[in-house]
C-alpha cells in the first residue's frame, strides 16, 4: 500500500489571473519583493508572470525560488490584494531597507534669532547642527569675562 500526499497542481507562471476570481470585484493580487537583500526589495508587481520572472531570474533570490513549487510559495506568502485603479504603494508590513534615523535628506531650521539654516544629512545630524549652531550664537552674546 502506498501513500500519497495531496499537492495541488502549481499553475502555469504564465497565467496572470490565478487565483484572482477569489477576490471582491474591483481587486486584484499585487506581488512585492520582501527579501532585503534583493536590488528590487519593496517593487511591487501587478502581474503575477512578472513577479514570478523577477523570483526566477533575479541573483538575490537565487536557489531560494529555484522551482515553480517553490516560487508558487513565495508568490502566496508575499502577496496582497490591491486595487489596480489607485496608485502603486508599499506592501503591508513592508520595512525600509534603512531606518528612517538613517535616511538623508535636504533640512533648514531657523535658528535663535530668525536665521534660516540649511544642510543635508541624517535627522541626528540635523539635530546636531542645531545644537552647534545654537550652542555657538550663545558663546557670541556673551561678553569674555
Amino acid at each position: 500500500m502506498t501513500s500519497s500526499v495531496f499537492t495541488p497542481p502549481v499553475p502555469s507562471e504564465l497565467d496572470d489571473e490565478v487565483d484572482d476570481a477569489q477576490l471582491p470585484v474591483g481587486q486584484r493580487w499585487a506581488y512585492p519583493c520582501k527579501l532585503p537583500s534583493c536590488p528590487d526589495y519593496g517593487k511591487s508587481w501587478l502581474l503575477r508572470s512578472n513577479f514570478l520572472l523577477h523570483l526566477q531570474e533575479s541573483e538575490a533570490h537565487g536557489s531560494s525560488a529555484a522551482t515553480p513549487a517553490i516560487r508558487r510559495a513565495i508568490e502566496l506568502l508575499w502577496r496582497y490584494a490591491t486595487d489596480p485603479h489607485l496608485p502603486p504603494r508599499a506592501a503591508p508590513d513592508f520595512r525600509s531597507r534603512e531606518e528612517p534615523d538613517e535616511w538623508v535628506l535636504d533640512y533648514s531650521f531657523r535658528d535663535d534669532r530668525g536665521k534660516m539654516i540649511a544642510g543635508r544629512g541624517t535627522h541626528r545630524q540635523m539635530e546636531m547642527h542645531k545644537e552647534r549652531h545654537n550652542l555657538m550664537l550663545q558663546m557670541q552674546g556673551t561678553p569674555d569675562a
